[in-house]
């Protein structure tokens, strides 16, 4: 196998950059927080009361997910064996140039594990033939990768509809509020070779290999965050996504 981190993809396409529309309010955040803020603090027995919980206004931040799609193809060689069935009186099998003894030198027959006379109840043999294949696979994936560097799940639509027409200015408008994955490009594309090599095992000879970027997108999802406090001063962070009104 090719050494962790050593392949390089023969070709990146221009990174896409979408930035998803806002589609609550700051007041209709604080709707969604006021209904469920005293969850955020307590035990299951026990919440404060709502009056002993306040929330500050909620600041709208836009965090970084990264797209990548692309393929791994590979020409390779791999050890594998083949069992066969062949009839008692069988002493030797040709393939090709390749003779495969089935009598053992002895003149007597091997089957699971117990000597017996040729003849004896035997009318089929097992004989396993040790080869060397040549095989070629083609493996095809997608990753996402939240802002900070993990992989996650994307269930966002990036249709027209669902992203802002002038995606610069709208990061220039909030750009003290954008948190980015602090990883390089190099290093997400290591993520997902590491991903498509996952099929393979580690017992091959590579004849050739090759790694293609198809896609890579520079998505950034709109969260509100708001600090809550309860009449113990402890402090709880609620975020919303601004899109679904989803608090988590």
């Amino acid at each position: 196998m090719t050494p962790k981190g050593t392949l390089k993809p023969n070709n990146i396409p221009t990174k896409q950059i979408i930035v998803l529309k806002t589609k609550l309010m700051p007041q209709d955040v604080m709707n969604v927080i006021e209904k469920k803020k005293t969850s955020l603090f307590g035990s299951a027995l026990r919440h404060p009361k709502p009056e002993e919980v306040k929330v500050e206004n909620p600041v709208l931040y836009l965090e970084q997910v990264i797209f990548v799609s692309g393929y791994y193809e590979i020409d390779f060689n791999r050890k594998a064996s083949y069992t066969i069935k062949v009839d008692s009186d069988v002493a030797e099998l040709s393939i090709g140039n390749e003779k495969f003894p089935v009598l053992d030198p002895s003149g007597v027959w091997k089957k699971f594990g117990k000597k017996m006379k040729r003849g004896v109840g035997i009318t089929k043999k097992d004989l396993v033939i040790n080869v060397t294949e040549n095989a070629v696979k083609n493996i095809a994936d997608i990753l996402y990768l939240d802002n900070n560097g993990f992989e996650t799940d994307f269930s966002y639509s990036t249709n027209s509809d669902a992203v802002e027409n002038y995606t610069q200015r709208t990061l220039d408008i909030n750009k003290g509020h954008i948190r980015k994955i602090e990883i390089t490009d190099d290093a997400i594309f290591e993520k997902l070779v590491e991903k498509l090599k996952e099929q393979l095992t580690l017992d091959i000879k590579i004849n050739h290999e090759e790694y293609v970027i198809t896609e890579f997108h520079e998505i950034f999802v709109p969260i509100y965050e708001a600090k809550c406090y309860d009449n113990k001063e402890k402090v709880a962070v609620a975020r919303v996504d601004a899109i679904t009104g989803k608090l988590f």
